[in-house]
């Protein structure tokens, strides 16, 4: 899906929706790698995008043209309905079914990393043989970058934008051994900044 596109997608999904709502998806969109992290989705998969906000990813993921798309949020102040989505509020463990890619876009730095392993478990249980398991955080090594992030979600946090007040950042490669050792394979990592003011990083793993 090509940059315009996806513009056009997303004001479609998101233009009657209030001006702040729609500033934050806009600055969202331009601040994070969607597109290229879209590129790794597998066509016409099941897709379930945890902790998907306002539900941006999942929207364009269902544009691209994908089986079905569900998409959970525990914020219920984001969950409203998006084309092509199957919205949920509540946490992962309140979706069932099996699916062919699962997606967590900044979600892990918020939950307490005790809450990590359980939540990579039960999305292993719901990926399909050969699905794929993306995560999508910020690689905390790349100093300037990284300290920019952390400004800017502090920031988020105390204009209540986000849920959570953790901030837990793990060394990339670190995080693709340990999803090793959970069972996962063919972990790779893949950063995906350039151009961009924060630190994206890629994490995709099989399930066996």
């Amino acid at each position: 899906m090509t940059f315009f596109r996806a513009l056009i997608v997303l004001h479609r999904a998101y233009r009657h929706r209030g001006p702040r709502t729609r500033t934050h998806l806009l600055i969202r969109f331009l601040t994070c790698p969607f597109l290229r992290v879209l590129d790794a989705v597998p066509r016409d998969a099941r897709v379930l995008d945890v902790g998907a906000g306002h539900g941006l990813f999942a929207r364009l993921v269902a544009a691209r043209g994908a089986r079905r798309v569900i998409a959970v949020e525990p914020d219920v102040r984001k969950v409203q309905p998006v084309d092509g989505v199957t919205f949920v509020a509540g946490f992962d463990d309140c979706v069932g079914g099996t699916f062919e890619a699962i997606v967590i876009i900044d979600v892990l730095y918020k939950i307490p990393k005790a809450d990590w392993q359980p939540l990579l478990e039960r999305c292993a249980a719901r990926l399909a043989p050969g699905g794929l398991l993306l995560v999508k955080e910020h690689d905390p090594r790349a100093r300037i970058k990284h300290g920019w992030n952390r400004a800017q979600e502090w920031l988020a946090s105390k204009m209540r934008l986000t849920l959570g007040q953790s901030f837990t950042y793990v060394n990339p490669d670190d995080f693709a051994a340990w999803l090793g050792a959970l069972g996962f394979e063919h972990q790779r990592v893949e950063r995906l900044d350039f151009g961009y003011p924060h630190p994206h990083v890629l994490i995709t793993c099989l399930r066996s």
